[in-house]
């Protein structure tokens, strides 16, 4: 029996020589078998090279497609065309001449030397795929060229054209997705490479997104739902050290599910509810810090101890300052007057006018005096400190609040303007501090009794005190604390349920294998590996309608590509 390679005609040249023999009238098509003479790494290096040169017709065929069809309606009108100047077999060639360009310039040198050379013109980088491996090499090129005509324009038109228009629209749709629809090209490819039959290859490439989608679901289990708003609030907890289970951070419906049925669940409730607890533990500890208090809780002995060391602060800054009332202090303290005390309550009026008459002889001599008058540190701090006992002791009448407010900071801003440098910086943190302290201890008269039992600030009071303090300004996104308060609200609508949903499951003892197997997950869950297991983002969303927009559109360009060259060779 002869060999198999015995059908193949040898000509010259060293790669021709196994390339296949005509195939006679009944004889079948080319054998898959490995040519005799080639090594391992030849036989690579043809898989490779064919690769490439299925990539470079694919782009060819495209790029002199509208040069062919001119060329084939010449033809038809019986004018003699043949290989157009910029079609496809012109591109080809070209591609294939910068090939072998080193193989020509080595050739050239040698008529140069002594020894006779040779230049010839037959050169080529054309490979012929002969097996079934080098029609696989071959057809995934040729995918992957075809997605690559796809998504090079669509990115060009979608970077140019108009935005919102229907054209940019068509073009990012065609555009989505680059990798997975390079794989999608360079499977279908392959497979048709390898069965000769497009249809598998169709199949297999719309395969592909289906086998992303798995991957996605495996790498990254839950896909991101939260508005820009929302992520800005995740980025506010995570720059505040404010620990989000996985549901808050990925707004996700079925880990919301997931947390509260292991918060109502007996033993997987005991790890849900640890997360709740050091959230609003970390909420606390930011909230705090912007008073300058270091703590967890906001218990009245930390309140408390909160007031007493700032003020201490503003004694001892005090006592390092000489107040010089100017005329801006009386002009705001008229302000003042004009814009809240006018509007008080009869029952609380009488309070406002008592600091404003103590105010006023101040304020008479530096409207008739030619220089500012000056108070000793120790006199401001001790008017300061009982306008804050005031404000206090009145949390039930915010006017009232307002008004003293307004006479307090008046009072703060003058002597700000008396200090200069590290001083001054001195007194704006401190009234920082003090703004932030004023509105927790607003805070903690609201909210329900077991947030003041435990001393967490009550969500919603947060809120409410924060916008109280600049209602105008709340909105806009002004105040130290109104990103905080934000995420108080944040976490507050999507805390587990804790209820006691559960209690079937104490009483039936055939659950407890279930109930022992959720506590160990719940463990896992809110785990810092769990958390980020379940937020990752490092596989994007499949968008399936527009990958197979894609795929129809790299389909319809091979197909025209197709047609193309049967009536280009005409």
């Amino acid at each position: 029996m002869s060999p198999p390679w015995e059908k193949y005609a040898k000509t010259e040249g060293p790669w021709a020589k196994y390339a296949p023999a005509p195939v006679e009238a009944g004889g079948g098509g080319v054998q898959d078998w490995e040519p005799e003479g080639y090594t391992e790494g030849q036989k690579v290096k043809r898989k490779v090279g064919l690769g490439a040169q299925g990539v470079n017709d694919a782009i060819a065929n495209t790029v002199g497609a509208p040069v062919d069809a001119v060329a084939w309606g010449l033809r038809q009108l019986g004018v003699p065309v043949d290989k157009p100047v910029g079609g496809s077999d012109s591109i080809k060639a070209g591609i294939d001449y910068v090939a072998t360009l080193p193989g020509r310039v080595h050739e050239f040198t040698d008529i140069l030397r002594p020894k006779k050379g040779t230049l010839t013109d037959d050169r080529t980088s054309r490979l012929q795929p002969v097996t079934t491996g080098e029609k696989t090499a071959y057809g995934v090129g040729e995918g992957v060229g075809n997605a690559l005509t796809v998504l090079a324009p669509a990115a060009a038109v979608a970077n140019t054209a108009r935005a919102g228009t229907v054209t940019q629209g068509v073009a990012n749709v065609l555009r989505t997705q680059p990798g997975t629809q390079l794989l999608a090209g360079a499977t279908a490819g392959g497979v048709t490479g390898a069965t000769d039959n497009p249809w598998l290859g169709l199949a297999a490439g719309a395969a592909v997104p289906l086998g992303m989608a798995a991957l996605r679901g495996i790498v990254s289990p839950t896909t991101n739902r939260l508005t820009p708003q929302e992520q800005r609030i995740v980025q506010t907890a995570d720059t505040e050290g404010v620990r989000l289970t996985p549901a808050q951070r990925t707004g996700s419906p079925a880990l919301k599910g997931i947390e509260g049925t292991m918060a109502g669940t007996p033993g997987p409730s005991g790890p849900m509810q640890r997360a709740i607890s050091n959230q609003r533990t970390d909420l606390n500890k930011a909230v705090l810090a912007k008073a300058g208090v270091t703590a967890g809780d906001a218990s009245p002995e930390t309140v408390g101890r909160a007031f007493k060391n700032i003020g201490q602060t503003f004694d001892d800054l005090a006592s390092r300052t000489t107040l010089k009332a100017d005329t801006q202090f009386a002009d705001d303290v008229q302000k003042v007057a004009q814009d809240y005390g006018r509007r008080l309550e009869t029952n609380v009026a009488g309070i406002f006018q008592s600091y404003m008459d103590d105010l006023a002889p101040l304020v008479k001599s530096i409207r008739e005096g030619s220089n500012d008058p000056q108070i000793a540190g120790e006199t401001y701090a001790r008017i300061r400190s009982d306008i804050g006992r005031t404000i206090r002791a009145n949390g039930r009448n915010p006017d009232l609040q307002r008004a003293l407010g307004g006479i307090q900071d008046a009072m703060d801003d003058v002597v700000e303007r008396s200090a200069s440098g590290a001083l001054r910086q001195e007194w704006r943190d401190t009234r920082r501090q003090y703004q932030a302290l004023m509105t927790i201890d607003k805070a903690m008269q609201g909210g329900t009794q077991a947030d003041r039992s435990a001393g967490n600030i009550p969500l919603n009071a947060l809120r409410q005190a924060v916008a109280q303090g600049d209602r105008a300004g709340y909105s806009r996104g002004r105040g130290q604390l109104n990103e905080l308060s934000r995420v108080g609200d944040f976490i507050g609508q999507r805390i587990p349920d804790s209820g006691t949903a559960g209690r079937e499951a104490v009483l039936n003892p055939l659950k407890w294998p279930v109930m022992g197997a959720m506590n160990v997950f719940a463990r896992g869950y809110n785990s810092p590996a769990g958390n980020a297991y379940f937020t990752n983002q490092l596989a994007g969303p499949t968008d399936f309608r527009a990958l197979y927009a894609a795929q129809m559109a790299r389909q319809a360009l091979e197909e025209a590509n197709g047609n193309n060259a049967l009536v280009g060779g005409q």
